[in-house]
């Protein structure tokens, strides 16, 4: 495979060429980072699109070397995908910056969140690093961030371990700058001791040189609308808390510590994507109209800043949260719910909330086809008998420097299915 930027000049003579062979998509399908069915899936391509040769000639397995039109992204097509057109292509352009994409792997960690984003010049930030068993989640995350790499910042949401189970470990084996986290955990309001994952993730917090923001004790509150930028790309903070606000009157431990979660919105090239940790916005039982806590402030003080195309939901599609107000204010085209077989996540409620949009919201799920049994969970991809497996759900989201954005599982079908 060529460095990404090494094909740009020959890119630029190829388009000026008076017969410049390209493609044109004939099935939905998947650019490939090397030809191979087993290679990682790069992005996806749809009917239409247009992909440019790079080698006029197949690969000895039947793939052709391309760049796509709309993303400027290098990689390796199936013949059987495309039809190859002979001559000039009919809109002339010039190939999107590739370095200027920014990618976004919700790791399919089982019942958790644990997010990876990738930034231009292979900067990374990790926005929650949980899910059932830090092995897993922390084998994951070096399967796309190389070992000791960069960590530029990463942010713990909140305490509970389903979100930092394997924090620590990061901070063991990279090199992370920043790390911030509301610090408010189970024992402050509790008889309980701090979860093991907690307890890890301060020991190797405390064993590092990483720079530590505990809101908690700093006895601080984010202020809505604090950025931060990393290139081109912006990082706003909406909100986050050291502690929940008196004036919410919880008094459940897990809306407790639920409520305090930091809640983060990516913005490149125009388009966003909300990372919402397991904010509150409603008692599990409250009616559909109710608004409180996480979200009620978000609602009162950051209306303005929460518009995004995409959403990773809160609390893993919980009854407890994407309150109808705050659904309408997102207002995202494409969800995202991190679940895995427990608890019936995504709820059916929480589902319908976000598909009773005009126009409705496209839902992908990190449990996809997973059946629990129950009334409650949302029916949307469900298989019977389906029992969900870790790593086979990932969904990625593309952001490209050229306004346009795609989101996709990186394995096309569903395993329970197969």
């Amino acid at each position: 495979m060529k460095p990404l930027l090494s094909f740009v000049t020959a890119f630029v003579l190829f388009l000026n060429s008076a017969n410049a062979d390209y493609l044109t998509v004939q099935r939905n399908g998947n650019l490939r980072k090397e030809a191979s069915t087993e290679s990682e899936v790069l992005e996806k391509i749809k009917i239409h699109d247009t992909l440019l040769l790079l080698d006029p000639n197949q690969t000895d397995n039947g793939y052709y070397h391309v760049v796509s039109y709309a993303s400027g992204q290098e990689g390796f097509v199936f013949r059987t995908l495309v039809k190859k057109i002979d001559g000039d292509i009919e809109n002339p352009f010039t190939p999107a910056n590739v370095d200027a994409v920014v990618d976004i792997r919700v790791l399919d960690v089982g019942p958790g969140l644990a997010t990876l984003i990738k930034l231009p010049q292979n900067k990374f930030v990790i926005y929650d690093a949980g899910g059932s068993g830090a092995v897993n989640t922390l084998g994951q995350i070096k399967e796309y961030i190389p070992a000791g790499s960069d960590i530029e910042l990463m942010i713990v949401s909140h305490t509970d371990a389903d979100h930092l189970i394997a924090a620590g470990r990061v901070i063991r084996d990279y090199k992370v700058k920043k790390v911030i986290w509301p610090g408010y955990e189970r024992s402050m309001i509790s008889n309980l001791d701090p979860t093991n994952a907690y307890d890890e993730f301060i020991d190797f917090l405390n064993n590092s040189t990483t720079e530590k923001v505990n809101l908690n004790q700093l006895d601080s509150n984010i202020a809505p609308g604090t950025k931060f930028k990393i290139g081109d790309v912006t990082f706003t903070f909406l909100c986050g808390f050291g502690k929940p606000l008196d004036e919410w009157n919880l008094s459940e431990q897990g809306e407790k510590l639920n409520s305090v979660s930091i809640i983060m919105k990516l913005t490149f090239a125009g388009k966003s994507v909300l990372f919402c940790g397991d904010a509150v916005g409603r008692h599990l039982n409250d009616p559909e109209t109710s608004l409180i806590a996480t979200e009620k402030f978000l609602i009162d003080n950051a209306v303005d800043l929460l518009r995004s195309e995409i959403i990773i939901a809160p609390h893993h599609g919980a009854r407890n949260a994407s309150s109808t107000a705050f659904v309408e204010a997102v207002k995202p085209e494409y969800v995202i719910f991190s679940a895995g077989h427990k608890f019936s996540h995504p709820t059916k409620r929480t589902a319908d909330r976000y598909l009773s949009l005009n126009p409705p919201s496209t839902i992908f799920r990190t449990d996809r086809g997973d059946d629990e049994g129950t009334a409650t969970e949302w029916f949307g991809s469900r298989i019977q008998g389906c029992t969900d497996k870790t790593n086979d759900d990932i969904v990625q989201i593309q952001l490209r420097s050229n306004g346009t954005y795609r989101v996709y599982y990186l394995i096309p079908g569903n395993v329970c299915a197969q």
